[in-house]
């Protein structure tokens, strides 16, 4: 209707009512553009802000994963420690006996590092990471995961220093073979009696020098797992600091 009436008014050489036709004609595209860029943004701001809510979750429950792995490591450096003081004075306490047992037990062993955020990796995957307005954030995020990937280096490194010392850190002991696995496919550590020592020879354990180095560098590489989980803990904390006061200043 409206290219008809512009063709009437160029037959009629009415060149002002053709000028309006176009400036309603300009007019009303810039205003369609216009909408449909603020619907987009409004879309946009709104994935913003779901990611936002999502990566809280996510790091809410990551921080509980890391509280309870650094409590993990904190408990399994105390029994080391135990059993390294009692080595060093030559004697052993009746009180330790169950502590230097866990330490001999599970001296060796590691859990896996805080799970990552799949809110992020699906953001980073599908290359809308930008939806992170905030630039710092961003970055923290990016280096959250990739540490992720560090502390699994770190244990594998870890593992290969230990493995020299892991024969004569188990030499003195004896595992109770009582243990069990489920017959489910839920392997959740609470159904699972993993093997625990039964009986330790302290008198062999303190004229072992090589006992007393393998006890040692267990300890000393324990700690060293747990410094990594701490860092990610300050990192963890660091992100949903930056993430509340985003949402807070929606």
């Amino acid at each position: 209707m409206l290219l008809r009436r512009v063709i009437e008014h160029v037959k009629a050489q009415n060149w002002t009512a053709v000028a309006l036709d176009f400036v309603i004609v300009v007019v009303g595209v810039f205003i369609g553009i216009q909408v449909s860029n603020w619907n987009d943004a409004r879309a946009l701001s709104k994935r913003a802000d779901q990611s936002l809510v999502e990566l809280r979750n996510d790091f809410t429950a990551i921080d509980a994963a890391a509280v309870e792995l650094a409590g993990f490591y904190e408990a399994l450096i105390h029994d080391l420690e135990v059993l390294v003081r009692a080595i060093d004075a030559g004697k052993f306490e009746s009180d330790d006996a169950n502590a230097i047992k866990a330490a001999l037990a599970y001296g060796d062993i590691f859990a896996d590092p805080p799970p990552p955020s799949g809110t992020f990796r699906d953001l980073e995957r599908s290359g809308n990471l930008i939806l992170i307005e905030n630039k710092e954030l961003r970055l923290r995020l990016i280096e959250y995961d990739q540490s992720l990937d560090n502390i699994v280096a770190s244990d594998a490194s870890i593992n290969t220093m230990l493995g020299p010392f892991s024969v004569a850190f188990k030499r003195h002991v004896v595992f109770d073979p009582d243990y069990h696995l489920p017959n489910t496919s839920d392997l959740a550590f609470q159904d699972v009696r993993l093997p625990a020592v039964s009986s330790v020879n302290f008198e062999d354990m303190l004229a072992d020098h090589e006992f007393r180095v393998a006890a040692q560098q267990h300890l000393r590489l324990q700690i060293g797992r747990y410094v990594n989980i701490r860092v990610s803990q300050s990192k963890i904390k660091q992100i949903q600091e930056m993430i509340d006061r985003e949402l807070r200043d929606q």
